[in-house]
């Protein structure tokens, strides 16, 4: 009856975290170079990019941890799972709280639209 409390760990496939730690690391250099031109993009439009371009390259720098720690335990260093899940878990969670972000102030353009269409074609009801 104790084995139902106990846990039982499975050693995760080695391949599987090869992949991972390619595109982790992929992924992660892209997100950097993304973010730097976002960054330089900021010349042209008064500073305001500098945010999404930091964001970026933070993300980016969460992946290559977790690629450098799945590559640490596929050398031998068990501790180094936690680092992993760690690391794509604050990616995770940076990149969930981008897209709610991304999601509230697209609705509040689409509220302005709509708001702004209204306006405008009431002006327009007065003459048909």
């Amino acid at each position: 009856m104790d084995n139902f409390n106990q846990a039982s760990y499975a050693t995760p496939d080695r391949s599987i975290l090869e992949t991972l730690s390619k595109w982790s690391g992929f992924v992660g250099i892209m997100n950097i170079i993304t973010g730097a031109l976002t960054c330089l993009g900021a010349i042209g439009t008064f500073g305001i990019s500098l945010i999404p371009g930091i964001i970026q390259i933070i993300l980016g720098v969460k992946l290559r941890n977790a690629k450098t720690s799945v590559d640490r335990y596929l050398s031998g260093d068990a501790v180094e799972i936690n680092g992993i899940f760690e690391n794509l878990g604050s990616y995770m969670k940076l990149q969930g709280i981008l897209m709610i972000v991304g999601l509230a102030i697209a609705a509040i353009g689409i509220i302005i639209v709509v708001i702004g269409g209204i306006a405008l074609f009431s002006q327009f009801g007065s003459y048909y």
